[in-house]
Order: structure tokens, then sequence, then C-alpha cells
């Protein structure tokens, strides 16, 4: 795979030594990261050679010759923001303090445009897997949230939240998410740093930023699902797709056969519910034997309820005996090899 080249250089030489430790510790297989002492030694580099220079204590003036020839400027500040702030349209400065997947989702925004064409991924190359409930349907999001962080110890996986009134944006004010991307499916225009403006990046997984109006979620379609999920595994090689499904769409039934497993939540020690019967009959009705075999129910824990916030629930199930049994599977999927 070929990598993406940065360039790093910084007055506060400590803070580098252990930002590249800790980058490359998690981003090795994804960039070539170059460590510059003194400016002047980055200056003589073959111009535009690094996709973004990482840099931090130097003065505007210092960084001017840098700008102007077109290099991707990314400082590292001392003093707080609240997000990225743009002082020309290729010098960024945030905050250095934090942590660094925070900084390497900017990273990877900011070079989307200038990375080597990475993934030759083919149509069948990617897995689904499916999250659904008839009667939990509060808890879909942390649990598609924990499978995100479980697989994402392995390989890289991205959550598409198609669940009406989910719980899982936070941001009321970031623009983009899945009716640009929908949009993008619809016209082909696109860039991949126009597409990483629609995922969140979490410290093993992203997420697709959810609807901002839930009605946009009804003129969604299986085909045009389908059609995102190739154009983000093609473009920014995702592996592993886990799909949080909620009302019914057209073909909401085939793409859920399409899917590995399809795990459906329910209540702790009542049994399945009179939804989930119903739910089971017109699959044996409908004669969908494929994906009656691909359902896996999940009982969920009753202290769960209690929890009033997503993040803090898959936290806590992360470290109990829920994730200790998909742990398990997941191993056994992964000597089973993929579905076929």
């Amino acid at each position: 795979m070929n990598k993406t080249k940065l360039a790093i250089c910084m007055k506060d030489l400590e803070y580098q030594t252990r930002f590249v430790n800790c980058f490359m510790n998690h981003y090795k297989n994804q960039y070539e990261l170059h460590v510059f002492s003194q400016l002047e030694q980055l200056k003589a580099a073959t111009p535009l050679e690094y996709a973004v220079i990482i840099t931090g204590e130097y003065t505007t003036e210092e960084m001017t010759n840098f700008v102007e020839r077109g290099e991707i400027i990314l400082y590292l500040s001392e003093w707080c923001t609240e997000g990225p702030d743009e002082i020309w349209d290729n010098y960024i400065r945030m905050e250095k303090y934090q942590e660094v997947y925070k900084i390497a989702e900017v990273i990877e925004r900011l070079a989307a445009d200038r990375m080597p064409k990475q993934y030759e991924i083919a149509e069948n190359g990617y897995e689904m897997i499916g999250v659904y409930s008839l009667s939990q349907e509060a808890f879909q999001i942390p649990f598609a949230a924990l499978l995100g962080k479980l697989y994402g110890e392995q390989e890289k996986v991205l959550l598409l939240d198609l669940q009406n009134y989910s719980g899982l944006r936070e941001d009321d004010e970031k623009s983009m998410g899945l009716e640009d991307l929908l949009s993008v499916v619809m016209t082909g225009n696109y860039s991949r740093s126009r597409l990483l403006e629609c995922i969140r990046h979490e410290a093993d997984w992203d997420y697709v930023y959810p609807v901002q109006n839930n009605q946009c979620l009804a003129e969604g379609n299986r085909e045009t699902y389908e059609d995102l999920i190739k154009l983000l595994v093609k473009e920014l090689g995702y592996q592993k797709i886990i799909i949080n499904f909620g009302a019914i769409f057209l073909g909401q039934l085939d793409m859920m056969e399409q899917c590995r497993q399809v795990y459906l939540l329910g209540k702790q020690e009542t049994g399945a519910s009179w939804r989930e019967e119903a739910f089971s009959r017109e699959l044996a009705h409908m004669e969908r034997t494929a994906l009656l075999q691909k359902i896996k129910r999940i009982e969920i824990p009753v202290y769960s309820v209690r929890e009033t916030s997503w993040r803090v629930l898959m936290e806590k199930w992360n470290w109990g005996t829920l994730a200790e049994g998909l742990r398990s599977s997941i191993t056994k999927e992964g000597l089973d090899g993929p579905a076929m």
C-alpha cells in the first residue's frame, strides 16, 4: 500500500518526539512521517512533496514561504480552540494538547485530495453487519458503537446510521452528514475531502454524521444506500460496514439478507416480544430462510436503562460479559473467513 507522506518540524522538540511516537504507533500503515529539526531543511525539500506539513511555534511570517508555494500547513498551537481554525485556505491552526486521533482526523481531511490511491477493493471486498430491534430501539446506537469498537481493533470500520432519532448526533452545529452523501451518490460530484467532512472518527471506528432532518431517511432505498457504501469503501477503504437499521425502507430486507449477521436486540429474560414474533412470522411467510439464519438475538442487560449516554453505556458494556461474548464471536468469524 502506498503511504501518504507528511512532514513535521516544530520548535518544541519534546512534544514533537512524543507526537511522532504516538502518531506512528497508530497510523504507520497509512502515513510516512518525515521529521525535520530545522525549518531551513524543510524549505530545501521539493515543493509539494508532502501532503501536509505539521508545525508549531513558528510565526506566520516564517511560514509564509510555504503557504505561497501551495503547501498545506497544520499549525499545532498552545492556545485552546473549539476546533480547527482556518487562517488561509491551506493554513490551519488547532490545539496540540488533545487526543492524537482528533489531530489525525484533521490531517486526513487536509491530505485527502493529495493521498495516493490506496484502495482497490472488489465489489464484494467488504462485509456488512446489521443492528435492529423491535423492542429495545434505544439501545441500538450503543450496541452498534460497541461493535464498531470491537471490529475496529482489527479492521477499518464505518457505522452507517439509518435509524430515525437514534441519538447518535451530538454536534448540532455539524452541517455535513448523511444528507450530503446521499446527494453525492445522486450527482456523482465529490472529492475525498468532501466525503471526509461527513464522517466522524472515533478512536477505533468511524461513523457518518446522521441526518439533521430525519424525514430524509424515507427518501433512501436499498440501491441508494448500497451505492453509498460502495463509494465509501472504494474511496476510503472500509472493510466492515455496520448498519443501524430503523424505520423500514424499500429493499431493507434484501439489504439485511446481504449482511453477514443481523443482531436483533431484545429484553433480557422475557423471551421474544410480540413484535419480534410478528417479524419472524413475516420472514417465514416470505420464505426468507437465509435472513432468518443470519439473525442473532442479543439480550440487553437490565442495568442498561440507568444510563443516559450512549457513550457511557457502550464503555460499560465493553468491560462486561456482552463484549466478551461478541469478541468470541468476532474471533470465530476471523477463523471461519468471509461469509459467502
